[in-house]
């Protein structure tokens, strides 16, 4: 069925469009060359990709492009005897593909994605979607936004997994069950992506980052330990947004204590604003049906005209090194890619345009084989977030305020934030770099 088969807008999914997994024919609707999308993190269809990908070499050759992240072993390296793989970075599963040499890496903002989607300069043909229907039929993207609405409207074909175990999520985003060409029910858990315990580090690394947040900030908080373990420092703060790319558990925490109300946001107000569930059940279950947690596009989550307006937007981001002028590497570690740009980028400048706002880098200041994250120059070469773009970098050790300041006083800064046993090195070093910095 072609895009032009679907012209009838309507909310409920028609039962002559749902079929059973087993009569799914992926040869008859994916054809070579084609480009394929599906939801991803806890969204992934997973029953659908797995059909796919068993039917890959009677497809013949076609593209899959990542435009999230995926948490599950379900893609593998040798599935490229017949796909090629397009994403954003090397997150969660596409990290084995890009060690494995056998995917290409689209350097982008995350902004960017679903325009570049419905424009046509990255072309999707087919998507597959998790989704979830509520009491009256009407359906919901569930537990992933993302670029996944963008690719819809202009897609060939679209299928769908309506999983009766999915959360049933708001979103400004209201998706149409016209545009599905067919449909399986299911009924599994979601995949879960549970945090694990802050280490001493995390731990003195949230502290430090906690303490630069004010009361009727808008958080952009992202998940692993260290953003949960600001979250729980959090819970006494008073008239908190939360407007995030995605959210963990932690942040269930933090919602229920009372400290998160949305109130002094002039948009989405009363409402925390998220692009992903990335967590266990008790994150979907807090999240299904819940008017109080919006679930919505990128093109929303990270748009710098949203974040502007966010007050005291505070973003929280990560990197794998931050050189001494204040250079963020988030993507390449030496050769091997091993983050992304995502929304780094898009978050650092909101908040910076943001009345208030803040951008705060926090890493450790050694690697966990005790190498150091504070360099004089970036291992790769290859810089994710510009010093012009800096503001606060943040380690164990302490919190580097480079906005407004001279490469002389960062290095200065920068290297109080360094682990002790690695700060008189970065001085020596630092010493050529400046000067060779005021030579040039």
């Amino acid at each position: 069925m072609t895009r032009s088969d679907r012209t009838r807008s309507t909310a409920r999914l028609e039962p002559a469009r749902v079929t059973a997994l087993d009569d799914i024919d992926f040869t008859r609707i994916v054809r070579p060359g084609d480009t394929v999308l599906w939801t991803q993190g806890a969204g992934e269809p997973l029953p659908l990709i797995e059909r796919l990908l068993a039917q890959r070499h009677a497809i013949g050759g076609f593209d899959v492009m990542f435009g999230g992240a995926g948490f599950t072993d379900v893609v593998r390296p040798e599935h490229a005897d017949a796909i090629s793989f397009t994403g954003l970075g090397a997150v969660g599963c596409q990290r084995a593909l890009c060690r494995a040499g056998v995917m290409e890496v689209l350097p982008i903002h995350l902004s960017e994605l679903s325009r570049l989607i419905t424009s046509g300069t990255l072309r999707i043909d087919v998507v597959l979607a998790q989704v979830s229907e509520g009491p009256g039929g009407e359906l919901s993207l569930s537990a992933a936004g993302g670029c996944a609405a963008a690719a819809v409207s202009g897609a060939r074909t679209v299928i769908a997994e309506v999983n009766e175990q999915a959360p049933w999520t708001f979103s400004r985003h209201t998706f149409d069950a016209g545009l599905i060409d067919l449909a399986v029910r299911t009924s599994r858990p979601l995949v879960e992506i549970p945090g694990r315990p802050p280490s001493t580090v995390d731990s003195a690394i949230a502290a430090q980052v906690a303490g630069l947040v004010s009361h009727g900030a808008t958080l952009q908080l992202g998940i692993g330990a260290v953003p949960a373990a600001v979250a729980g420092l959090l819970t006494g703060h008073r008239d908190l947004g939360l407007h995030s790319g995605v959210i963990g558990d932690a942040v269930v925490d933090l919602i229920e204590s009372g400290a998160v109300t949305n109130t002094a946001k002039p948009m989405d107000r009363g409402v925390s604003v998220t692009g992903g569930l990335l967590g266990t059940r008790r994150l979907f279950d807090f999240a299904h049906r819940n008017e109080g947690l919006r679930v919505d596009p990128v093109d929303h989550t990270h748009a710098p005209d949203v974040l502007r307006r966010l007050p005291r937007f505070t973003a929280i981001n990560s990197a794998l090194e931050v050189d001494l002028s204040g250079q963020v590497s988030a993507e390449v570690a030496g050769s091997a890619y091993v983050g992304t740009i995502g929304g780094q980028v898009d978050f650092v400048r909101g908040a910076l345009a943001s009345p208030g706002g803040r951008s705060i880098i926090a890493l450790p200041s050694r690697t966990t084989s005790g190498k150091t994250r504070i360099v004089p120059r970036l291992s790769s070469g290859i810089v994710t977030t510009a010093r012009a773009d800096a503001d606060a970098i943040v380690t164990e050790y302490g919190v580097a305020e480079l906005r407004g300041t001279s490469i002389s006083e960062r290095v200065r800064r920068m290297v109080r934030i360094a682990h002790p046993d690695d700060r008189e090195s970065l001085n020596r070093l630092a010493y050529d770099q400046v000067a060779g910095v005021r030579k040039g």
